[in-house]
């Protein structure tokens, strides 16, 4: 397998589904430590893309290499934020990131077009790289998450709730009221991710759940909302 890639499958669930999966998950498989003691954490995270929006094209023409960036944060916490970076290349994902600090999200926020910082990661110079070629925040996405993880395969678990959205705004914290539902009432997303292989015990569990497909990703789902 291509150093760093995974397999990533998606699916819609019906958020009784999510309900029985979760309680059926947390006897096979650990909760996220990062998760705290509710067992789940509310993700913001702001996507980037051109004024063509070719990112949202390439997905949709089906292109089999294709890298999204997006700036994240958990629980509306801005003391920590990461700078992402996902990439596709055929049937595989990898995801590459670093910390950044506020004060480096919102020089990228803001389409760098004056000054500069120092001390930047690899991974910011090249994001910053991009928005000089046309790069540009383009819309903010939530959602409600319940992750588990399993050593065997490095498999990751997660059901995903309440995805919800508006068009880039200025305000990383804008308030969560002003987002706009993305999914159906009733319906979730189940995100199932391993290394090699996905251990048998769990692939049990997920086929006595009714699931479609999902062949979009959030980022789309939301574009396709706005």
């Amino acid at each position: 397998m291509k150093d760093g890639f995974r397999h990533e499958h998606k699916y819609l669930i019906s958020t009784q589904c999510a309900v029985l999966l979760k309680h059926r998950l947390q006897g096979v498989m650990r909760r996220d430590p990062y998760a705290g003691p509710t067992g789940q954490y509310t993700i913001r995270s702001l996507y980037f893309d051109d004024e063509k929006f070719t990112a949202y094209g390439e997905k949709l023409d089906g292109l089999r290499d294709r890298i999204k960036y997006r700036i994240r944060f958990y629980n509306y916490n801005l003391d920590q934020i990461r700078l992402e970076k996902k990439e596709k290349h055929e049937e595989l994902t990898r995801k590459t990131g670093e910390r950044i600090s506020r004060e480096e999200a919102l020089y990228l926020q803001k389409g760098i077009r004056e000054g500069g910082l120092t001390g930047k990661g690899p991974l910011m110079r090249e994001l910053e790289a991009g928005i000089r070629c046309g790069l540009r925040p383009a819309i903010l996405v939530d959602y409600d998450r319940t992750p588990f993880v399993c050593s065997a395969g490095q498999t990751r678990i997660t059901v995903d709730e309440h995805i919800r959205t508006r068009p880039y705004s200025p305000d990383l914290l804008a308030s969560p009221g002003a987002m706009v539902p993305v999914l159906e009432d009733g319906m979730a997303v189940l995100e199932v991710k391993y290394n090699d292989f996905l251990p048998g015990h769990l692939s049990e569990v997920l086929e006595g759940i009714p699931k479609v497909p999902l062949a979009i990703s959030k980022y789309v789902l939301c574009v396709n909302t706005i």
